[in-house]
Parts: C-alpha cells; structure tokens; sequence
C-alpha cells in the first residue's frame, strides 16, 4: 500500500513540475465536473421508468403490432404501470393503468400536445391542439359556445331527436335487407353538430353522405397516435408528397374538408350577425372582429376558429359514430341481450315512447349497456399524446422534460384488478347491487380521457347514444346477414373503428 502511495504521488509531482501548478488545478477541475455531471446523469438514468430492448432508428414500433394497444398492455404485465418505449426517435412514457393515469393527467405540467400530434391537419384542431394560455382560451369559449347555443340541453336535445327520426326513417327503407349502416350513421351524426357549427343541416344526399363519411374516417386515421405519422413525421411528409401511402388520400379528404368549412366561414362573413348569434361561426367571428377593433391581443384569430371548427366536427361525429356503431354489433351478436334491452324500453317508454335525456335513470340496464360497450370495445384504445412539460415524477419515476405520455386507454379497460372477464360483454358490472341504478363513475374507466384535457363533450356523444340506441331497438331487431357473425376487428386510427360490414334491421312487430 505504502509503495502504491509512494508511486502515486511522484506521478503528481512529475505531472506538476512538467504543467505547472494552475494549468493542473484547471485539469483537476475540469475532471471535477465532468466527474458530478456524470454522477448526475446516472442518478437521472436509474430513476428512468424500466423499457424493453429497442432496434435502432425504428424503436419498438415493430413489436407493437396492428393493434399497438394490445401490445402496449403486454408490455405492461412485464414492465409494470409506467414503463418507456421510442417510437422511431421519440421517447414515450406508457402509462398502463388507472393509478398511473389518474397520477399523471391530475397534474398541471401534462396538459400540453406535443407539436407532432396533429401538425398534418391544415389550419390545426384548435383547442384540441393547441397549448398554454391558447388553450385556456379557445377551450373555455367553445364550452360556453355550446352552453349558450344549447347544446346538451332541451333545445338542441328536440333537434337530435328530430335527426333520430330521420335516420329511423330510412334505415326502414331497406326493408330488413343487410346495408351498411356506418355511412348513414355517420352523416346523421355530423348534422347533429353540423346544425350547431353552421346554423343549418346538410341535406342527406349520397354525395354529402359520402363526403362526410371521408371526412370523419380520413380524420381519425391520419391522426394515429402510435404509427407511420408520430413515429417518423418527415418520412412520412415525403411518402403523402410521393402519392405513395394510404395516408396521402387521407389527407386529400381532410384537405377538402378545410376547404368545406372556408368556404361556409365566407358565406357567415357575408352575412355579418351582430348579437345573438345562433351558430359557432357567426359567434366566433364576433369575437375576432371584437379582438381587432379593440387591439385585445388575444387568441381569437382566423386559424382558431377552423381550427376549433375542425376539431368540434370531426371528434362529436367520430367518437359517437363509431361507439354506436360497436354497439349495434355486439346486439348483433347477442340476442339475449338485445332482447333483455328491448324489453326495459317497452316497460318503460311503450312502443312508440321517446326517451328524454332527463329520464335516462329509468332505463338503468339500457344505459349500462352503452357504458359497456365503450369499455369492451374501447373507442380511443390510445389516449391523445400529451407532453412533460418541465422534469415530473409518475409513480416514482422520473419523466424528463418533453418526453411524449400516452395512456393506453384499452389496457385501463382490460385490467383484471378492475374487470372480471374483460373480455365478455356484461353489462350487468355496471349496475349497482339493487339492479335499478347504474355506477356512472367506476375506476379504471375513461372513455373520454381523464384530468383537465379530457373530452369536453362527454355530455352531447352520451345524449346522442342513449336517442339513437333506444330509437334503433325500440323500432328494429338488429341481426347480421343470414349465415353470418358480426365481425369484431377494426381498424385503428384516433378512434378504432369497425371494420366495414352489414346489419340488417329488421322492424319488429
């Protein structure tokens, strides 16, 4: 020891006489910081939430599969609650169930988008996208928009039931012969919100039915939160310029839907409503002419308000689309059901009855079956991304200033802690012991988000479920194709669809 001693420090004279006494000093600190800088990286690093081995440039895209959720929950019964993957580039944190969700979506540094979330759509999605103080903005506008003009309350509740009407009435026209009911779904849905963003209906014609319909579904599957377009973004920009992906004719009908709501902004500028507007653009275009005038210098601008627009439309008419579109195939696939459905709205409403929005508590098993179903099958399987906003901790771990955070809404839907069989649809887990109430908050259950950045219109896609559903099975026996099985796969975009496929409605006697 004495001789290691003895050699170490004639090294450090050696060393000194040749550098001298202050270039040393600079050494001895340089060496100093490096050495705390890397202490300090790797305390960092161990606090970083456990990840799986990933393939340069790629990730862990490739192991995820079509259904990336399912692959998402796998990793989670390996890695735990919170655990990190790279989508190509991009570091995510995976939040797997509800106690890591409810933690990380409570706090107010997890609100904000990360820039790639829907940076391909022109003009944004207003307060779906944007972030800060915007946000603040633009989202506490429109929830008083919908406020003033009605929307969730009595007025515009008579308007849906009216549409409900109308698509009764035509899905009778088929006579019980099998057609694709999503198309129809689809535009009688959008009129709903149509009606409240431009003041008037679109005539249900074939081609606004199909336009619509490309709209809604270009919309959801451009916006995948796991895939092509978050993963590799510039890659992606290059293949939709070459014409040499799917995503290229999604973005074509999204390009076309902003050009729809341009031109219907010029039509209400043209027409200038001074107070008491009864629609979203007029009342938004007073409040940019009001920014203008009086130099506010807020966020009331033009791109906003198609923006907003954009983001109104497509997630009421997609979200409740598709929810009901699930619906109407798991009665499909279980008569029992159906059948038990059936006879509560009889009991309750007669055969010619309307359901009110106010009367939904007397048709608890009803309604526990639309809750059902947005849990079996889980509408938005991925939550839209968010973002750290500065250094946080989620369940212990550190998460580093932007890092990207998705909940995987399907696992939160599948976990055995919470669900017995989540893979059966019952709706009896969502009735209360007695049978005649419905447990409307359960945990590690969030069809429309969870925390400040949640869905805003939870109460309007609820409305148009319960009218339509009840309408549907009160008037119709809902059956596949003879010889056929409802088909339960879909395909995964901001929501996940079903694939499309026939139903026929048969009118009951």
């Amino acid at each position: 020891m004495k001789a290691m001693a003895d050699t170490a420090y004639g090294w450090f004279a050696a060393v000194q006489n040749q550098l001298g006494i202050s270039v040393l000093k600079e050494i001895i600190v340089c060496v100093a910081i490096l050495l705390v800088v890397f202490w300090k990286r790797k305390k960092i690093r161990k606090h970083l939430p456990p990840r799986p081995f990933k393939i340069p440039i790629v990730g862990h895209l490739p192991f995820l599969g079509k259904e990336p959720f399912r692959g998402l929950h796998k990793l989670t019964k390996k890695y735990g609650n919170v655990y990190g993957i790279y989508l190509g580039g991009n570091y995510c944190v995976i939040l797997g169930d509800y106690k890591a969700v409810k933690e990380a979506f409570s706090k107010s540094t997890t609100t904000d988008r990360p820039d790639v979330a829907f940076d391909q759509v022109p003009d944004g999605v207003g307060f779906s996208g944007v972030n800060g103080q915007e946000w603040v903005e633009q989202r506490q506008y429109c929830l008083r928009a919908m406020k003033h003009l009605g929307i969730g309350r009595d007025s515009w509740e008579t308007h849906v039931q009216t549409e409900v009407e109308d698509f009764v009435r035509k899905v009778s026209m088929y006579d019980g012969r099998p057609f694709d009911f999503s198309k129809l779904l689809t535009a009688s849905i959008a009129n709903n919100i149509g009606s409240y963003v431009f003041g008037n209906r679109l005539p249900m014609s074939k081609e606004n039915i199909e336009f619509l319909n490309q709209c809604v579904d270009s919309s959801s599957q451009f916006s995948a939160q796991v895939g092509l377009r978050i993963s590799f973004p510039f890659l992606s920009d290059v293949l939709i310029a070459l014409g040499l992906t799917k995503y290229a004719t999604y973005k074509k009908h999204i390009e076309q839907f902003n050009k729809f709501i341009r031109e219907q902004v010029e039509l209400h500028k043209k027409n200038t409503v001074e107070e008491n507007p009864d629609n979203f653009i007029d009342g938004y275009l007073m409040k940019i002419r009001e920014n203008q005038e009086q130099n506010l210098g807020n966020t009331f601008n033009y791109t906003n308000m198609y923006g907003n627009i954009q983001a109104i439309f497509i997630g009421a008419s997609d979200t409740t689309k598709t929810s009901l579109s699930w619906l109407l195939l798991a009665m499909a696939s279980d008569i029992e059901i159906q059948k038990r459905v059936h006879e509560e709205i009889v009991t309750v409403l007669g055969r010619e009855g309307k359901i009110q929005w106010s009367d939904r508590h007397s048709l608890p098993y009803t309604y526990a079956v639309i809750m059902e179903g947005q849990r079996w099958m889980t509408i938005a399987p991925i939550n839209t991304s968010r973002i750290a906003m500065e250094d946080i901790k989620i369940c212990g771990y550190d998460v580093p200033k932007g890092t990207i955070i998705l909940a995987n809404n399907w696992g939160l839907h599948n976990d055995t802690k919470y669900w017995k069989d989540p893979e059966k649809f019952q709706p009896e887990r969502f009735l209360l012991e007695d049978g005649e109430k419905v447990n409307l908050k359960p945990e590690s259950y969030v069809p429309f988000s969870y925390g400040k950045r949640n869905c805003p219109g939870e109460v309007i896609a609820m409305m148009e479920m319960l009218l339509y559903f009840v309408a549907l099975i009160q008037k119709f026996t809902v059956l596949p194709p003879k010889g056929k099985l409802p088909r339960m796969q879909g395909t995964l975009g901001l929501t996940y669809h079903p694939v499309p496929q026939e139903l026929r409605f048969v009118l009951r006697e």
